[in-house]
Order: C-alpha cells, then structure tokens, then sequence
C-alpha cells in the first residue's frame, strides 16, 4: 500500500496564546492612553506657567501704577465646573486688573470716573483701554462662563489669588507672600478649596500641593 504523506495544518491559537495576545494588546492600549493623559498634562501644566508669568509681570505694572496690587471685591464668589466647586471672585478679579476690561470686581476706594462699563463684556471701550496691564492677552488667558469673565489655568479652572495683608503684630499670616499668593490647582482635584497658606503646615494639603503651580 502505498502512503501518502499528511500535509501539516497550522494549528489555532491556544487558549494560552490568546490570552498573551490579548495582554499585550492590553498593554499598548495602556501605554498609549497613559503617554496621551501625560501629555495632556504636560501641555496643561505649560500654559498654566505662561499665564502666570505674564500675569506676574502685569500684577507688577499694575502695582506701579496704583501704588498696591488689587483685591477682589467678591473674594468668596464661587463656580461649579463639572463636580467640583472653585473660588472664583479673585480670578474675575485678575481679569478686570489686568485686561481693563470692566472694574466692578476690583475691591476699589472710590469708583473711577471715565473708567467705562463698570461690567466685563469681552471687549475694551476707549475709556478703558489707559487701564490695560496685559497686553494683546491671549484669549487662553482668559474664559467667559455664565457671563462670568476669568482668568483660567490650563486645566480650564479659575486661578487663585490672595493679596498679601499688613502684618499685625498677633495675627497669623493670610499669605505666604507679603505681596500675593497666585496659584493654580493643577491637576490635584481633591483640594479645591485649600488655601496658600494650608501649604505651610504638614498635611495632605502641603503634600498635595507639590502638583499646584505657584509662586512660592
């Protein structure tokens, strides 16, 4: 009799392939969406610190302007953006100091004459434009929410600010800094509502606050 040989079939996967394969599938899925979260961080975080820095240096021009760097008129003013609640009085605040775009949110002695709108509306009338600290400000810099103008980190939330108090003798500290706090949250979601100063003492907010981006 005469044999013929067997042609070899390729065998399907195991159940143990399979089980790699998917794995490492699993893997690369990971890694790409982990490097994609990082990145956006990363990019986050950059323009946070290019705001701050030209904020910085406008906050300065307007102290040499005035004699003193501004104070919210509503400083506990908050807003709700997705399940978290942020201060937000400081931040509309920054917005009108800085773009001259309205004044009603500046802690002011008298109210100016000549000033224009005493609300913000997004754009500069010619009676305003002597009070522009920040120039050509990018509209990054800055978000319309609710008819609310403020100014914004990267991550899109509001920055925080405190002016800094004269120092009285038997009175804790409001700031870190004698002339002002200016921070923003990062990507720490857990403290929302942590001030400058809960960073002095060891806690979960000073531990916490090695994510914020700040200017002490």
């Amino acid at each position: 009799m005469k044999s013929h040989p067997r042609k070899l079939v390729p065998a399907g996967f195991t159940v143990i392939e399979l089980l790699v394969v998917i794995t490492i599938i699993a893997l690369l899925f990971a890694l790409t969406i982990g490097g994609f979260t990082y990145a956006q961080k990363s990019a986050a975080r950059s323009r946070t610190t290019a705001a701050m820095s030209a904020m910085k240096s406008a906050l300065e021009r307007y102290s040499q302007e005035f004699g003193e760097y501004p104070a919210p008129q509503n400083p506990g003013d908050t807003i709700a953006i997705g399940d978290k609640t942020y201060e937000v009085g400081a931040a509309a605040m920054l917005y009108q100091a800085l773009s001259g775009d309205g004044y009603d949110n500046i802690l002011l002695a008298q109210t100016p004459t000549n000033g224009g709108t005493a609300s913000s509306d997004g754009s500069l009338e010619e009676a305003e434009s002597k009070n522009v600290m920040l120039t050509d400000m990018p509209r990054e810099f800055f978000i319309n929410r609710d008819g609310r103008y403020f100014m914004t980190d990267g991550f899109g939330r509001p920055f925080q600010y405190v002016k800094g108090a004269p120092q009285v003798a038997g009175e804790q500290p409001t700031t870190i800094n004698s002339t002002y706090d200016l921070w923003s949250y990062g990507d720490d979601e857990e403290n929302t509502s942590a001030r400058s100063i809960d960073t002095v003492s060891p806690g979960t907010v000073k531990d916490a606050s090695q994510r914020w981006i700040k200017n002490w």
